[in-house]
């Protein structure tokens, strides 16, 4: 039984079992032991994910990596490649490439993935670009979208401007869910000021 070596280090076993592997490589694995000519579309495009993923590893080009794509990617497909970036940068000229094509309507949720992307790297001013840029482009921001950046926010330790996402989500009629109540509340036991 071969064994391979994945980029956080961690052995997946060909057959698909895996130990200590993260959510994408446990993925994979999956995805491995199924025919390439497969007949359901999930691993079809489970198969091609991979392989623009591993393209975007390797080819610095992104017209080149992702050109034979073109037009043929799924919101869901899109929304994958954006969450499976480390890189804040790399993810960033991902998201940018997509919108300059024109050919796929980035929606509240690819926005999402990239405030999360950016806002675990702490890019601050990023975030507020592309927030002002996903309302010029009419893309409404939902309950998730805010409590991302609460979150976001709170876990950068700048509670004034966490509680600031608060007031522009609550000025526009949204409640938060049951997720961002807990941030909120995680918030201000960080601080002391709620027991």
């Amino acid at each position: 039984m071969g064994k391979e070596k994945h980029r956080d280090g961690v052995t997946i076993i060909n057959k698909g079992q895996t130990r200590s592997a993260t959510r994408s490589e446990s993925w994979f694995a999956a995805v491995k032991k199924v025919h390439s000519r497969c007949s359901t579309k999930w691993v079809c495009n489970g198969g091609r994910v991979r392989s623009i993923l591993e393209a975007l590893n390797t080819v610095h080009d992104l017209d080149e990596a992702l050109g034979q794509w073109r037009e043929k990617l799924s919101n869901k497909e899109v929304s994958v490649i954006l969450n499976e970036q480390v890189c804040w940068k790399k993810g960033l000229e991902i998201f940018e490439w997509f919108l300059k094509k024109g050919c796929y309507e980035l929606n509240v949720i690819h926005y999402n993935i990239m405030l999360w992307i950016l806002g675990r790297a702490r890019e601050w001013s990023c975030i507020e670009s592309l927030w002002n840029e996903m309302n010029a482009r009419g893309v409404e921001p939902v309950n998730s979208t805010y409590g991302k950046l609460i979150d976001i926010y709170s876990k950068g330790g700048l509670k004034k401007e966490a509680l600031v996402w608060l007031q522009r989500m609550l000025s526009r009629g949204l409640e938060p869910d049951e997720v961002t109540t807990g941030i909120i509340v995680q918030l201000y036991k960080r601080d002391r000021e709620f027991t």
